[in-house]
C-alpha cells in the first residue's frame, strides 16, 4: 500500500551556504540527545524562515530619517509596521 499523498506537497532546493554559515546553523539544529541533526530539521528551519518572511511587511524609514531610499528598512508583521508608520507620522 503506498503511503497518503503529501497535503503540502515538496519540491527539492540545492544551494550552497557559506561555510561559517553553514557550521553556525548544523551547531543550531544539532540535537545533543540525539547526537546528530534529526531527519527534517534544515526543511523545517528554512519553511519557517520562509513562512515568516512572506508573512511581514518592510517599512522604508527614508522618508522618516533622511537616507537614501532603500538604505534603510525594517521588516515586521503588518501590525508591527502600522504602528510604527503611525508613529513615525505624528
Amino acid at each position: 500500500m503506498a503511503p497518503p499523498r503529501n497535503i503540502h506537497p515538496s519540491r527539492s532546493l540545492n544551494t550552497h551556504l557559506d561555510e561559517e554559515l553553514m557550521v553556525r546553523l548544523d551547531l543550531h539544529l544539532f540535537s545533543e540527545a540525539l547526537g546528530y541533526i534529526p531527519k527534517g530539521a534544515y526543511k523545517t528551519f528554512f519553511n519557517t524562515l520562509l513562512h515568516r518572511y512572506f508573512q511581514q511587511e518592510a517599512l522604508d524609514l527614508s522618508p522618516y530619517v533622511g537616507a537614501l531610499p532603500g538604505e534603510q528598512t525594517v521588516r515586521g508583521t503588518p501590525e508591527a509596521i502600522a504602528h510604527l508608520r503611525k508613529v513615525l507620522e505624528k
